[in-house]
């Protein structure tokens, strides 16, 4: 072999190391990933590999079915890349660790059916939230821990949205979430879909209407009546006086 030869199969070696073994920063297709090590992954980001720990017992490792990272054991904060956004993991009855952002953090499964990990999938139950909780579907709602309010995601965290005064509270079920406002205050925020429905007030001295987003005083009950839900309707009833002892 020449001289120029030997100068030729050397550049090529150097040329081709990455490509022969990846490492941090090597270029990468999207959805690509390899093991870098028994507990690491390599996972491609913007075009490029970067490191993201697999601290599950099972740690990182390849099969038939592709490259796998038990991230069961993963911290909040750890990074992770846009090609495993979502990937999520039940890590006690109630929590799961989810990709978001670029980053892995803690969301509370405080429904009935906590945090599940089943077919390869982990499944969380926020039907029930509390403020400052963990979201990330944008307008998301969830039934406060007390069963008298409404909560929904806004900005990342789960804020307060309306009360449920009514004598059935916030339920969730099967997905679908109620809030009762036959009972309200006045200013309570109200659901927009409410709009010039009546409600009771909490003391019983007036019907409210929900008009523009708030209830407002819509008929003073009279003297000796106040306001009654049963049947289903608002209404001003006369009180019933206590019999005599």
């Amino acid at each position: 072999m020449s001289v120029i030869q030997r100068l030729i199969a050397v550049v090529f070696c150097v040329a081709g190391a990455s490509a022969c073994k990846p490492d941090v920063g090597s270029s990468c297709e999207p959805d690509e990933s390899r093991c870098l090590n028994s507990s690491t992954q390599l996972s491609c980001h913007d075009g490029r590999f970067i490191a993201t720990p697999c601290r599950g017992r099972a740690g990182c490792g390849t099969s038939d079915h592709g490259v796998s990272c038990d991230i069961s054991g993963n911290r909040a904060g750890d990074p992770c890349s846009s090609a495993d956004e979502g990937a999520a993991s039940c890590v006690a009855p109630a929590k799961m660790v989810v990709c978001r952002a670029g980053k892995y953090q803690f969301t509370e499964c405080r429904g009935a059916q906590g945090c599940k990990n089943e077919a390869g999938r982990a499944l969380c139950d926020t039907s029930i939230a509390e403020s400052g909780d963990v979201c990330s579907k944008e307008g998301l709602k969830a039934c406060g821990k007390d069963a008298k309010q409404v909560l929904s995601c806004q900005a990342g965290k789960m804020a307060f949205l309306y009360s449920c005064r009514g004598e059935q509270g916030c339920t969730a079920s099967s997905g679908k979430l109620n809030c009762d406002m036959s009972v309200a205050q006045v200013e309570d925020v109200c659901d927009p879909r409410m709009d010039e429905k009546n409600a009771c007030s909490s003391d019983g001295k007036a019907i409210l209407v929900c008009r523009k987003g708030k209830f407002a005083v819509d008929e003073p009950c009279k003297a000796g009546t106040g306001c009654s839900t049963e049947g289903g309707g608002i209404s001003c009833t006369k009180r019933e006086r206590p019999s005599a002892p």
